[in-house]
């Protein structure tokens, strides 16, 4: 169901300005030039890749680019339902359904583009193999792999590195088989960076710098009357003594490390200025636990944000380039959304969602979680009272990373690179004529504006806000 929908949306429609900025330095790396992202450089890996499907297998350039991303996300979905079931199997279908059939996921995915979903898979895989059942120290080990292999995508998950420590009566061992793993992965991904001509210190210069602020286009500090406190917009600082603060918590047993993460992420949206892909990251956590009924309130105020979002060209953080997200294939114009809803007199109603309800939302689910959370539980001997989880299964969703990793370096070392960089340029002024789109020049850029339509009954708006009343009703009523 999740590949289903996901590739469906990923191939109708083109992508938000993620997907232009990624098709441009995808053109870049395959011309030679360098591209700097504020992350390891497995997204130019993932990118290079996607140049390669797109020009040899025809398949459309924004799709490939989204194809890693989606495959993951799929994932996900089979990978939430594999652990709710260790502790509630009635519940265990449909928590991994509603991820399958997340308007928010879907959004973010397939139509923004966005490699969230990639670096969220590994992080929940990485703490459920810890929490799987016997053989602590191999467990610990690849835990700690598993969780590099998060970093290495994209470093959302650094602030768990708190979580690292061994907690209140846990062995003097029980930490460094993590650890052993978590530097054995890294490494490995820093040999690769560095033959291919990459400087690991130079990746985490930058993405420490990143961090500090990010890219922030709402949230808390643009609320009216917060704007001008600079500590909301220095996300680094202000958020740095909530994981404190969780670790703690967490190494004193009082939270599980599925609930300290979930507040993290929740107590980040809060406070601290975010980008639309941010809104993803509650959501698998708030599965995972079984809180059903609080995924169904945020996912109902995120993507109502979202749409609105996503739709208006006042809104984004420069104007107008968000416009491409819902531009179909020509043909399927009745698809359009309306242009009602591009009005530059809708702006306060969508800076109202994103910098006050939003947060609002955010924080007021953090409570709840917390409020209640299982407090003094031994999570040791809820692992040795559950059914085992072999770590083989660990090894089959592991399985698409080798093999994406496989397939890039034999398609490196196996293509001729000069006779496709033709095609893959080719491919890339071809589209404006193949999506509903028109292309606007915002010097030095270049933007591709997706065209409106009249209001149409049946339109992708409508569709996904009937998608999301669904879900959230279904998500409401399901919980046990």
């Amino acid at each position: 169901m999740a590949l289903a929908l996901r590739m469906t949306a990923g191939c109708l429609f083109f992508g938000s300005v993620d997907i232009i900025n990624s098709a441009i330095n995808t053109l870049a790396l395959w011309i030679g030039m360098p591209v700097n992202l504020p992350y390891f450089p497995t997204i130019n890996g993932l990118l290079w890749f996607s140049g390669a499907l797109s020009s040899a297998l025809s398949v459309p350039f924004p799709l490939a680019i989204k194809l890693t991303p989606i495959l993951f996300d799929s994932l996900l979905a089979v990978l939430i339902y594999d652990l709710v079931a260790r502790t509630a199997p009635q519940t265990a279908f449909r928590a991994g359904l509603l991820y399958a059939t997340s308007p928010v996921a879907l959004l973010i995915t397939s139509f923004h583009g966005q490699w969230e979903s990639i670096a969220l898979f590994f992080l929940a895989l990485a703490f459920g193999v810890r929490q799987g059942g016997s053989v602590p120290r191999k467990r610990e080990f690849w835990f700690g792999a598993l969780f590099s292999m998060s970093l290495l995508v994209k470093p959302i998950a650094l602030p768990f590195l708190a979580l690292f420590p061994r907690r209140k009566g846990d062995t003097a061992s029980a930490e460094w088989p993590a650890v052993a793993g978590f530097l054995s992965a890294l490494c490995a991904g820093f040999v690769v960076y560095a033959l291919f001509g990459y400087s690991p210190q130079a990746s985490l210069a930058r993405i420490g710098l990143y961090s500090v602020t990010g890219v922030q286009v709402f949230g808390l500090p643009f609320a009216p009357g917060l704007a001008g406190i600079s500590l909301l917009s220095h996300r680094l600082l202000w958020i740095s003594p909530i994981m404190l603060l969780l670790a703690i918590l967490y190494h004193r047993r009082k939270l599980p490390a599925w609930d300290a993460m979930l507040l993290f992420y929740l107590l980040s949206l809060a406070t601290a200025g975010i980008s639309p892909q941010y809104l993803l990251w509650p959501l698998p956590l708030l599965l995972a636990t079984k809180r059903l009924r609080l995924a169904a309130v945020f996912s109902g105020i995120a993507t109502l944000f979202l749409l609105l979002y996503y739709m208006n060209p006042w809104a984004s953080y420069f104007a107008f380039e968000n416009l491409g997200i819902f531009a179909p294939l020509r043909g399927l114009s009745w698809l359009l959304p309306p242009a009602a809803l591009a009005q530059k007199n809708l702006l306060p109603l969508v800076h109202a969602l994103g910098n006050v309800v939003f947060p609002a939302c955010a924080l007021a689910v953090a409570v709840l979680v917390f409020r209640r959370r299982p407090e003094g539980v031994d999570e040791q001997a809820v692992r040795e009272r559950q059914p085992g989880w072999p770590l083989r299964y660990a090894a089959w969703y592991a399985a698409p990373a080798i093999l994406c990793g496989i397939a890039i370096l034999f398609a490196k070392l196996a293509i001729d690179e000069k006779a496709m960089r033709a095609r893959l340029f080719e491919l890339w002024k071809a589209i404006p004529a193949q999506y509903a789109m028109h292309v606007q020049s915002l010097a030095p850029s270049v933007i591709f504006v997706g065209d409106f339509g009249t209001f149409r009954l049946f339109n992708i708006v409508v569709l996904l806000a009937l998608l999301t009343a669904i879900w959230c009703t279904a998500a409401a009523v399901t919980e046990r």
